[in-house]
């Protein structure tokens, strides 16, 4: 058999028909030199045993394999016409006639004959009618220009569409340098791809550029070119064209409108959250991020019920089918963030539908009232001590004034004179809380020394009022973030527990713990202590429970990062007294760093 095969290969090298043999792995094995001239190849190249997919057009790969695999199978071999592809990328139309190589009845490979079809005129007599109907399907094409330019850069052939595209007559292309139809931006990129194909390097086929009508304006084309060898063994460029001047414009808009869209989104300060079908986020703007203190992609996929306080699973399914139905809403709400805080906000909310008029999902805008709830507060802080704390210090020296009339004793005298100057000394003192409340807002933090100023108010509040003072695990120095007012905070939480115990003999007990990144201060009493119900509302910013200076202590713990925390002195026994508990958050020991 290999005698046989030897011998053929001696004879096929004198054929004037391309001859090859390829493997059943289909690597090319064998090239006679007809076959070996039409495809620019040589010895070196079937040592490597190129693939003889690779021989062929891309798009006919799949042909050749399917022709291949019939082969295989033992059907009949048939003749196909395929173009195959030079070694300089050029393609050439081929007649290919493929039969199997047996040997002792096993498949040992294929013999192709390939005859070169753009030097058979009888072949092309044959192709007439089909070449007719190609020739008129491009020129009347109503979408792509189509243009062949020569080895020199000039153009041979034009279509009426790409007339059309160009603004100029067919006399006005044809023999002409194309490169005079292009926009100085874009004769170097598509004159150097041209040079590259023409010379065999492998290039991208569609691309981009613009070109010049005859009034100046510009348009924007994409283009797609291919190398077709012809009879004398030249290779000529063939470019598809098409105008996307208006689908650029378009694009553009569209872009534009969605980088307009996206700032806007991401630069509003209300909160923005999208919904899909279910309920679940699947788009949260920065500024809901940062109000729930989550990275949007912890509140992917999370229902978005479950981020608004007080919402159960059936409310939700209510709220789902409105939507679904078209239905918008405006309501408060509170979110719940991260941390477990509350932020009351304002919400808008509407369904979105798909082009169909299917529910695909609703979004919501979420406006913080934070500041507005905290305004709203403390307007109703002032107003009720205005008409509360003030108006019975009012009462006191208005009383203290009734007392006083032409018979009065000096006793009643004195007696009076005290109720006034008691109802004016406590006014005086419920307004410069109330001032130093004021004042404390616009001071920053910085790291200050808790220990002296703790020191300072206990010596104060000793001399005071008679209390006995039991003070545990307070280091000697320990700086939290506070300002001028941490005096204040001390001072309110003290005398609280203390003016409010009716004993002779009041004890208050202090007790540090440091926890590396914060430091709690606790200050117990063995007053009468608060109820469940009371304790919890102590600090309430909607109402007030415990005067003016409580709530300078809430306000101040919040501006500090502080965390407050009542509890009974002896768990589970109220009537022992009231611990209340202030959580700092430490600052550096260097108040530069």
């Amino acid at each position: 058999m290999k005698r046989a095969r030897s011998r053929f290969r001696e004879v096929a090298e004198n054929m004037p028909l391309a001859v090859l043999e390829v493997g059943v792995d289909f690597a090319l094995e064998y090239a006679n030199r007809k076959a070996l001239d039409m495809l620019q190849l040589d010895d070196n190249d079937l040592e490597r045993e190129v693939p003889v997919y690779d021989l062929v057009a891309p798009e006919q790969v799949d042909l050749v394999r399917e022709g291949l695999n019939q082969l295989t199978k033992e059907q009949n071999p048939t003749s196909i016409s395929l173009r195959i592809v030079r070694k300089d990328n050029v393609q050439i139309p081929v007649q290919v006639y493929t039969e199997r190589i047996m040997s002792n009845g096993n498949l040992e490979g294929f013999l192709v004959y390939m005859v070169d079809l753009s030097r058979r005129t009888a072949v092309e007599d044959k192709l007439r009618d089909r070449r007719n109907l190609l020739e008129y399907t491009i020129e009347h094409s109503g979408f792509t220009g189509i243009m062949i330019i020569d080895d020199q850069f000039c153009i041979e052939y034009v279509n009426d569409k790409l007339c059309s595209i160009v603004g100029r007559r067919r006399s006005e292309l044809l023999g002409q340098d194309f490169r005079r139809f292009l926009h100085p931006e874009s004769v170097e990129i598509v004159t150097e791809r041209y040079r590259q194909r023409q010379t065999g390097e492998k290039v991208p086929p569609s691309y981009e550029f613009k070109i010049v009508l005859p009034n100046g304006s510009t348009r924007e084309m994409a283009m797609y070119a291919s190398m077709l060898a012809t009879e004398d063994g030249s290779a000529k460029s063939v470019a598809q064209l098409m105008d996307i001047t208006e689908e650029r414009a378009r694009r553009h808009q569209l872009e534009e409108s969605e980088r307009r869209w996206r700032t806007l989104v991401e630069t509003m300060t209300a909160g923005l959250g999208l919904d899909d079908e279910d309920g679940r986020l699947v788009y949260a703007n920065q500024a809901l991020c940062d109000m729930l203190e989550y990275d949007e992609q912890e509140l992917i996929g999370v229902p978005s019920h479950m981020i608004v306080q007080g919402i159960s699973d059936e409310e939700q399914d209510g709220r789902l089918a409105a939507r679904k139905a078209g239905g918008i809403e405006h309501y408060e709400a509170k979110l719940v963030t991260k941390s477990g805080r509350l932020v009351p906000t304002v919400v808008s909310a509407a369904p979105v539908f798909g082009p169909d008029g299917q529910y695909i999902g609703s979004f919501g805008i979420f406006s913080d009232v934070s500041a507005l709830k905290a305004a709203e507060n403390e307007a109703r802080f002032l107003l009720d001590l205005l008409l509360h704390d003030i108006g019975n210090q009012l009462q006191l020296i208005l009383a203290g004034g009734d007392l006083i009339h032409e018979n009065c004793e000096p006793e009643e005298i004195q007696k009076a004179r005290q109720y006034v100057l008691d109802g004016a000394v406590r006014s005086i003192e419920l307004i410069s809380k109330v001032r130093k409340a004021e004042e404390a807002k616009s001071e920053p933090l910085s790291p200050v020394d808790l220990v002296p100023v703790l020191q300072h108010e206990i010596k104060d509040i000793v001399k005071q009022y008679e209390v006995n003072m039991e003070i545990y695990r307070i280091p000697e120095s320990v700086f939290v973030y506070a300002d001028s007012a941490l005096s204040q905070l001390i001072w309110n939480i003290m005398e609280n527990g203390v003016r409010h115990n009716p004993k002779d003999i009041k004890t208050l007990w202090i007790a540090g713990h440091d926890f590396g990144d914060t430091f709690l201060l606790a200050f117990a009493d063995d007053g009468l202590g608060l109820n469940s119900g009371k304790k919890e509302r102590l600090f309430d910013a909607g109402r007030r429970f415990g005067g003016v200076g409580l709530h300078l202590v809430r306000r101040l713990a919040e501006k500090y990062g502080a965390k407050l925390k009542v509890q009974d002195r002896i768990e589970g026994k109220p009537e022992t007294g009231l611990k209340v508990s202030i959580e700092f958050r430490c600052a550096s020991k260097d108040p530069a760093a």
